[in-house]
């Protein structure tokens, strides 16, 4: 993998052989950017926003928010074998300074060190778990005003009724669906 734009791009990103990681394509990556920048202006508040990336796996998608000017990126994973494969991709890009990394289960965090005003989350698809992870996230009281929220799910997904209203961009790529949600 490669990321495709800024400061950082044509590095290249090393992963594990692990049939849990599912590392988000170039297109919906440059989806996922075009459509910040056109639909939500990023250009005018990514170099002072914080991002968390709840799912993280390999940190292609924070690493390209970082090198397309986005301030800092907490990034969680679970796995211990692909969060040492992030801690190296971190390690040889030289963004040390510009992440925070823990190894969890996000469900099991209490609490975090930012405020963010963009959220990535990518759980694993067919488990029922991005409604949960949402409602966790507003629960924790770790949102800037305007937060964004970028959901990569399946393409059937079934997001809560109450969640609806949020809902500011939606989009599809084969059997991805790209979520875009605004909290107040």
């Amino acid at each position: 993998m490669i990321i495709t734009a800024g400061s950082l791009k044509l590095k290249k990103i090393r992963s594990v052989n692990n049939i849990i990681l599912r590392p988000t394509s170039n297109k919906i990556r440059q989806a996922i950017f075009n459509i910040l920048i056109h639909s939500f202006d990023l250009e005018n508040w990514k170099n002072k926003s914080y991002m968390l990336d709840a799912f993280a796996g390999t940190g292609i998608v924070s690493f390209e928010a970082l090198s397309r000017g986005i301030m800092h990126s907490t990034l969680i994973e679970k796995d211990m074998e692909i969060y040492g494969s992030l801690l190296n991709n971190i390690k040889n890009l030289n963004i040390n300074n510009d992440t925070y990394t823990i190894n969890e289960n996000f469900f099991n965090i209490k609490s975090l060190p930012y405020k963010y005003n963009l959220v990535f989350l990518d759980p694993p698809y067919n488990k029922g778990v991005l409604n949960h992870a949402i409602d966790l996230i507003n629960d924790l009281k770790i949102l800037q005003k305007k937060s964004i929220f970028i959901c990569e799910t399946e393409k059937n997904f079934q997001l809560k009724t109450r969640f609806s209203k949020f809902v500011k961009h939606e989009k599809y790529y084969g059997r991805v669906r790209l979520i875009f949600l605004i909290f107040n």
